[in-house]
């Protein structure tokens, strides 16, 4: 544990200190109270974050809420028509159904253009399979509503739309134990709502039940909003902001931040985000983050069956690099997608970022130096790039969750490749294709390393790309789309990155060529000198040879044949099947 170095001094002002608190699972590690100077560097962060993370404004706020009002007032229309359909129109009057918000809207930070998370509840005698086919109907035929994609069969099952240009992402709870939503319910907290509940639920409500946690386990909520404020834009800048791609998702930087109060319970802003990267850089990662006790439900009926994170019963939970408990019953770990690759990235900003905080504590520069986006095109000579493509919103949103599911496949089997190391970037670009209307664009970052001795150097990318295509084909939608989507998958040297990718780049031209990547991305004070890139030739090769290996079952895969090793420079190969699927490696 970091030792309480504030209160102590160390040859600085001594603090105030607080009346003694806890919060959490141990002691605070300081009850120090902010200097004066942090109080100056506190004043200094709010102001450039209202110019580079502005909150939405009162008065778009109060036109949220109105959306929220006419949402609600459409679910509990949709709950009485289902309960009259069912026959029973006295309880119609009394079913009720109640909407509950999570995500960034439930924490406080809305900001402009973001979306919102719901949760509908509804009394147990409405199904989701009427959420999907009554409701959905039902919000194509509101005026104000557009881009209505449900998506039953996700993970979490899921309706996204658009409420008056609002975007929403509505989730649906039927709880078991309830044939009337009252009015008064105002939380789900209560444990005794989740029994005999099946996992989907469980899901759909976990999001409600941690952001109410949270936010009661923490010393001071608004504190905690803005460090938070700054956390995300730091990590969504740095390109570690994804829960699919194996990075850290908003709810597990929500626990790392509230853990963070609970142990300094009275610093300010400014102070808890310095504290933030130092205790993270030295967090022994062998012990989770927690907020509270784990609890278990071993002998209450109803309960039992929920698996909680405990690396002592499930062998799967030791495997975990990076736990981050969920303080809400049934607890779980938020970060079980982080692999080897994604913890090495993250702890590598987390150390930048403790560093240049060492800078702006000293006034040679600012804030706003914290969080600077990532330059990633301009770091890697080689890129793997993955079109996702589709014709319509529905098929799109399906498409690209199936294929955003199986990117942590490719990087894992891109690093078995001997001298390569992958930088997955969670950024989608979006961009105009000719063919189809949506259109986004996935990037990887390649960095190839020579053995010592070697002038050039071949990277095989065939069999691993065609492993990764055998795993998107594998999609069970495929035979409902055939047609309708298409994924392409090519690297690309970064002199040949479309224009939507760097459009900056008649800029980046002008700047001197070859130089190292510290040249783009130092920290201020450790700026490295630029010198000549004295890099090996690498050639990214798909050797005629490495033909895939066809997985039994699979007839409809067809392979096109491969080109000459001494053909003129084509289109590329491609690898198909009757779904349209391409993938188009460049050749070198």
């Amino acid at each position: 544990m970091i030792a309480d170095a504030e209160a102590k001094g160390e040859g600085k002002a001594a603090r105030e200190m607080g009346a003694p608190v806890k919060f959490g699972v141990t002691e605070p590690i300081s009850l120090g109270m902010p200097t004066q100077a942090e109080r100056a560097l506190d004043e200094q962060l709010h102001e450039e974050m209202r110019r580079d993370a502005p909150l939405e404004t009162e008065e778009k706020m109060r036109f949220r809420a109105e959306v929220l009002m006419e949402l609600r007032r459409i679910t509990q229309q949709w709950v009485q028509e289902a309960c009259i359909a069912q026959g029973d129109e006295d309880l119609a009057s009394r079913a009720g159904s109640k909407i509950f918000t999570f995500g960034s809207y439930r924490l406080g930070l809305i900001s402009p253009g973001s979306d919102i998370d719901v949760l509908c509840v509804a009394p147990k005698n409405i199904t989701r399979d009427s959420f999907f086919q009554v409701l959905v109907p039902k919000l194509q035929e509101h005026p104000d509503v557009t881009d209505v994609t449900p998506v039953p069969d996700a993970y979490t099952p899921i309706i996204k739309l658009k409420l008056s240009t609002i975007e929403i992402d509505l989730l649906f709870a039927r709880l078991s134990s309830m044939s009337e939503i009252p009015e008064n319910l105002e939380s789900l907290n209560d444990d005794n709502l989740l029994k005999n509940l099946d996992d989907k639920t469980v899901r759909s409500m976990n999001g409600c039940r941690v952001a109410d946690h949270i936010l009661s386990l923490v010393p001071d909520a608004e504190r905690f909003r803005d460090t938070l404020r700054l956390i995300k834009l730091w990590a969504k800048h740095r390109g570690v902001y994804s829960n699919v791609l194996g990075f850290f998702g908003g709810i597990s930087w929500a626990i790392l931040v509230a853990r963070l109060c609970q142990l300094y319970p009275y610093f300010n802003t400014a102070t808890l985000v310095k504290r933030f990267f130092k205790l993270y850089e030295r967090w022994d990662w062998n012990n989770p983050v927690v907020l509270t006790h784990i609890q278990e439900k071993l002998n209450t009926p109803g309960l039992m069956m929920f698996k909680i994170w405990n690396p002592k019963v499930n062998p799967q939970d030791r495997m975990h690099l990076m736990p981050i408990i969920t303080p809400a019953f049934p607890c779980m770990n938020s970060t079980h997608n982080v692999s080897e690759t994604t913890k090495r990235i993250i702890l590598a900003e987390i150390t930048r970022a403790n560093k240049v905080l060492e800078q702006v504590e000293q006034g040679k520069c600012k804030w706003a130096e914290v969080y600077r986006p990532l330059p990633f095109f301009t770091q890697h000579k080689f890129y793997i790039q993955i079109e996702v493509l589709a014709a319509t919103p529905q098929v799109f949103t399906k498409w690209l969750g199936w294929i955003e599911s199986k990117l942590r496949q490719l990087v894992k089997h891109l690093e078995q490749i001997p001298s390569v190391a992958v930088r997955p970037w969670p950024n989608h670009l979006a961009f105009q294709d000719p063919e189809w209307k949506h259109a986004v664009s996935v990037f990887m970052g390649l960095t190839v390393e020579k053995a010592p001795g070697q002038q050039s150097h071949s990277v095989d990318l065939r069999r691993t790309v065609v492993r990764f295509v055998e795993i998107i084909n594998s999609w069970p939608d495929m035979s409902q789309h055939t047609g309708q989507c298409e994924m392409r998958v090519r690297d690309v040297k970064r002199r040949e990155l479309p224009s939507y990718a760097v459009p900056e780049r008649e800029d980046a031209e002008k700047k001197p060529k070859g130089l190292l990547r510290a040249y783009t991305d130092d920290v201020p004070g450790e700026e490295a000198v630029p010198t000549r890139e004295v890099a090996p030739e690498v050639v990214l090769d798909i050797p005629p040879e490495s033909r895939p290996v066809q997985s039994e079952g699979q007839t409809k895969r067809k392979l096109e044949p491969l080109p000459k090793a001494l053909d003129p420079p084509r289109e590329g190969l491609k690898v198909r099947k009757m779904s349209k699927i391409t993938v188009k490696l460049a050749e070198s």
